[in-house]
């Protein structure tokens, strides 16, 4: 571990803030909420929809905020009624936050929210379709940030639809949300003046961690990685090395047709598996032949057999040792897809497969 020597300011409690200035956090935010609609009774669907709702929200204090409140919606006309009423728009509007949203202490923070904007009505095949005014209000509550930012949002909705407001006394919508609240954005902070004659400077020393560094991809940092070159999709105990009873396939290793040859791009795979062998030494594998469902019994066992025996050449080859890798061919005995009715399905059922049976 790196250290390094940072100055801290310890202030006295005579410091004075220089103006209501916004907390730590982020001040802008985007949520994603899946909606249940509830459409006035008087437009002829169901009281029931459901749509989403995208809300691009950005903190003006740290009680106030704007946000834009794209919406698609579908509410439903009933088996047989019809063609269902699509409705799309949005909103700009104003919220109240009863905690200070920038602090990110109180665990759940009641809001108000209310604004206007417009829709698009379409109903297929009426006439119906045009733009129109709205209004909405509404409350809500987010959460405390629980991952990474990450908070949860509820809220409930009053949408008043001015459609044929004139001929009419036009639509009296619910819509109930909850979903996610995700930052971005820059970082709010909060400034303070520091009388210059009651600041104490103080040396800290902080612990720098060094870099995460895990070149084999088994989730274990390359410092405490006691089995190196592990292959990808092999299971590893908490010292890197890998744990027995496993069997993964050897993905693009092929051959040449109704052959034990194998092909360049099966060379590129191995080479690469390889490294694994001469790195760890104690670890020993069973290299399994399969082959699909087409021919008899005994010309898959032989081919499968030689498979296997020449994906081992191949690896004694490049430094592995005779005592880490069994050959043994199982032929068509253990099918992945039966029956097999495609290419697709036979191109799967060939295969090789390492069977970890030691380390």
């Amino acid at each position: 571990m790196r250290k390094l020597l940072i100055a801290t300011a310890v202030l006295s409690s005579g410091l004075a803030n220089a103006g209501d200035v916004k907390g730590n956090g982020e001040n802008e935010y985007i949520s994603v909420l899946p909606t249940y609609d509830v459409p006035d009774s008087s437009r002829g669907t169901t009281r029931h929809g459901g749509g989403i709702s995208i809300v691009y929200g950005y903190l003006l204090s740290k009680h106030f905020g704007v946000e834009v409140n794209p919406t698609a919606s579908i509410f439903n006309t009933g088996k047989g009624k019809g063609t269902d009423f699509y409705q799309y728009g949005g909103t700009v509007d104003l919220t109240y936050s009863f905690n200070d949203r920038t602090a990110e202490k109180a665990f759940l923070t009641p809001f108000f929210v209310g604004g206007v904007g417009g829709v698009y009505e379409d109903v297929q095949p009426t006439p119906r379709k045009k733009g129109t005014f709205v209004a909405d209000a509404g409350v809500g509550v987010v959460s405390k940030p629980f991952y990474h930012g990450l908070r949860f949002r509820a809220e409930a909705r009053y949408v008043h639809d001015f459609y044929n407001q004139f001929s009419g006394s036009g639509y009296d919508d619910y819509r109930g949300s909850i979903g996610l609240e995700i930052p971005f954005g820059r970082t709010i902070e909060r400034t303070v003046e520091l009388p210059p004659d009651r600041v104490e400077i103080r040396e800290v020393i902080k612990e720098v961690p060094k870099p995460f560094v895990d070149s084999d991809g088994d989730t274990v940092s390359d410092d405490l990685d006691k089995c190196p070159d592990t292959p990808k999709g092999l299971k590893v105990d908490a010292e890197g090395c890998v744990i027995p009873d496993q069997v993964i396939e050897l993905r693009g290793v092929t051959f040449e047709f109704n052959k034990a040859r194998l092909t360049p791009n099966a060379e590129t795979v191995l080479d690469s598996v390889v490294k694994a062998f001469i790195g760890q030494p104690s670890l020993k594998v069973e290299i399994g032949g399969h082959t699909d469902s087409k021919g008899s019994v005994p010309y898959n066992l032989k081919l499968s057999q030689a498979r296997a025996d020449s994906v081992r050449a191949y690896l004694l080859s490049k430094g592995a040792k005779g005592d880490q890798l069994v050959a043994k061919g199982y032929g068509k005995s253990q099918l992945l897809i039966k029956p097999e009715t495609s290419d697709d399905d036979r191109e799967l059922n060939r295969r090789v497969e390492f069977k970890v049976i030691g380390h």
